[in-house]
């Protein structure tokens, strides 16, 4: 659906005849409508028992705020600055 979606400002673009371009929009207004649905309605694997999402304890944010340039950041190089970041990320959480 999401690759639909992506092709849709093509296919209107190249759209030849008005009755290609309400099949055009038509088509990606049902993906649109089925991606949402599906995100609405598919079951959250992390959701517990409650249905409540798990909260990221307290040690777990500031850990993520102390390498915040690294968690965006991915090193090709894999540097020892960068390993010991997240062997201590991995520890708290």
């Amino acid at each position: 659906m999401g690759i639909v979606l992506a092709l849709v400002p093509v296919a209107l673009w190249v759209a030849w005849t008005p009755l290609v371009w309400v099949i055009v929009v038509t088509v990606g207004v049902v993906a649109a409508a089925l991606l949402v649905a599906i995100g609405y309605w598919w079951p959250q694997a992390d959701e517990g028992a409650s249905g409540a999402r798990p909260e990221l304890p307290d040690e777990g944010i500031g850990a993520i705020h102390e390498v915040f340039p690294l968690t965006y950041h991915h090193s090709f190089r894999q540097t020892a600055r960068f390993r010991r970041a997240m062997d201590a990320l991995r520890r708290v959480l």
